[in-house]
């Protein structure tokens, strides 16, 4: 381990330059501009004691929606954590977005050092943190989900290497299914076309090796096992989402302006785009960059040409990867089933700029003279910064107090708005500031309605209720299954009028309460997870205690 401090330290000093904006007193605009909220919500919910974290209740126009059943939860348990601890929420959400930017230099470096030595790995760091995409991904885009599922694939990469090609098999089985886990939990999407594509990769080449009479039946296994650790992981995850998603209006985000066909990227953008703030749009000028980096494709050309056979996988992934963002892939997208949830074929960068920074990085392996080598090093160091760090940069900062984030028009209307696709299908949404639900149930004083709220977190509450005889009443809590109704200790049937619940309570005082609890899917997943890891701590727990 010592060797490997000095690398990671000259890591971290490179990748400076990639998170300085965050170090900068205030916040930046970007596109999907809800990560402080996000992160509030998460705090708070973490506070309450609900983990896992499914349900938070400031958003949602203030009646609360399942975010965290569906939206990737991972980057935002950390930031939520230190906003729970007592960080300041935009500090909180600038530490959570530098944590991923700089993770993805180091999990580079662990994937390529162990094939091609330290330089090597440090040089394939620099160029996978510096790749233009990455910059796109926080800079203008803000989808920090994306960011770490970005940090992640180096290290599925490495574990997909011990299992295919060294004695490490077990290592291999849990490094990749770690990885793996920590890519489906970053960004729902990303984990999906890592699955798809893994699958198709390990079909196709399990098959050559067939036609080649070197198949092994373990071969299948180590991989299947990998990926059993890596779904396992995240049972308690993706299997309420995918059961679930019929609660929402979670498909309604494949809409006019998100729809695949429309954002596929022109050869020419690759090479060369403009920098900008934008958005996609259909063509070849879009308002933002695809550009993959000059440097990064002279490099990766190289190392293909000097190493082909070491490197032949990232070959392969960089040629898929380049072919899947581009509009003649079309048919292979329209025969994927769920890839129009994808809605954007240039999310593919990512896997052109892994290959990229691993192809380039593998260049000064084949100079074999240590000066030579480390002349080089210095020189292509030089030009990465000099090229590439100007992207880091947010279009414009602004200063507001942390109190601005945590405002009910903040997170109760600006945000939601952004954001409300988690809400019923019959919700009928505010048309303004004024609508929104600040309380459970609001007192009636006109019908002899009195209400005093006991406790209200994000999945329980208790009401005292008192009125002069018996009513029907809305509860401003979006239904999502998992919701319980009790009046005066007696399960209410589920009646659900747009979206929101609604009980009966008799004359007189009455006690309301409602919780949030696992469904039977929910339950199941949570039981897979567990059993996953019981058998990481069975596989490895005697050797650590020994």
């Amino acid at each position: 381990m010592k060797r490997h401090i000095l690398p990671l330290i000259l890591l971290i000093i490179a990748t400076y330059w990639t998170i300085k904006p965050l170090l900068s007193p205030g916040y930046f605009t970007m596109h999907d501009d809800t990560q402080v909220a996000r992160v509030i919500v998460m705090g708070r919910a973490l506070r309450s004691g609900q983990f896992p974290v499914r349900w938070v209740s400031d958003l949602g126009y203030g009646y609360g929606y399942p975010l965290y059943n569906f939206y990737g939860p991972l980057p935002y348990y950390f930031g939520g954590a230190l906003y729970a601890a007592g960080v300041d929420a935009v500090v909180a959400t600038k530490m959570m977005m530098a944590v991923g930017m700089m993770l993805a230099a180091v999990t580079m470096y662990v994937l390529v050092q162990a094939r091609f030595g330290r330089l090597s790995g440090i040089l394939a760091g620099i160029l996978y943190a510096f790749a233009p995409y990455h910059a796109v991904q926080l800079y203008v885009r803000g989808a920090v989900g994306e960011l770490w599922a970005y940090a992640f694939l180096p290290l599925l990469f490495l574990g997909i290497f011990l299992v295919s090609t060294s004695t490490r098999r077990k290592d291999g089985i849990w490094i990749g299914g770690v990885a793996l886990a920590g890519v489906i939990l970053s960004h729902t999407i990303s984990g999906y076309m890592t699955v798809v594509f893994y699958l198709i990769g390990l079909s196709l080449y399990s098959l050559i090796l067939l036609f080649r009479k070197m198949f092994h039946s373990s071969f299948i296994i180590h991989h299947l096992a990998l990926l059993s650790v890596g779904l396992g992981l995240t049972a308690f995850f993706w299997l309420p989402a995918i059961a679930e998603m019929g609660y929402t209006n979670v498909a309604g985000q494949i809409s006019a302006t998100a729809n695949f066909r429309d954002h596929f990227v022109c050869v020419s953008q690759l090479w060369n785009s403009l920098w900008g703030y934008g958005g996609s749009v259909p063509g070849c000028i879009d308002g933002m960059s695809f550009k993959i980096g000059k440097l990064h494709i002279m490099l990766a050309i190289l190392g293909a040409g000097l190493g082909f056979y070491s490197v032949r996988l990232f070959v392969a992934i960089g040629i898929a990867s380049v072919f899947m963002a581009l509009g003649i892939s079309r048919g292979i997208w329209d025969s994927i089933p769920g890839f129009a949830y994808v809605q954007y074929p240039w999310r593919l960068l990512t896997g052109v700029a892994l290959s990229a920074s691993v192809l380039g990085g593998s260049v000064l392996f084949w100079i074999r003279q240590r000066w030579a080598k480390i002349g080089t090093f210095a020189i292509l160091l030089i030009a990465i910064l000099g090229l590439n760090a100007k992207l880091f940069t947010p279009q414009m900062t602004y200063d507001k107090p942390a109190d601005f984030f945590e405002s009910s028009e903040e997170l109760l209307w600006r945000v939601s708005k952004v954001s409300d696709e988690y809400l019923p299908p019959s919700f009928s949404k505010p048309m303004n500031f004024g609508g929104v639900a600040r309380e459970i149930l609001v007192s009636d004083q006109n019908r002899g309605l009195r209400v005093e709220t006991e406790i209200d977190t994000e999945t329980y509450a208790k009401l005292h209720v008192q009125t002069q005889a018996p009513i029907e009443v809305i509860l401003n809590r979006a239904y999502f299954p998992g919701w319980q109704y009790w009046v005066n200790g007696i399960r209410q049937q589920d009646q659900i009028d747009h979206g929101l619940p609604q009980v009966s309570i008799p004359a007189g005082k009455s006690v309301v309460e409602i919780r949030f609890g696992n469904t039977p899917v929910r339950f199941l997943g949570n039981i897979l997870s567990m059993l996953i890891i019981v058998w990481f701590l069975k596989t490895y727990g005697k050797k650590s205690i020994a």
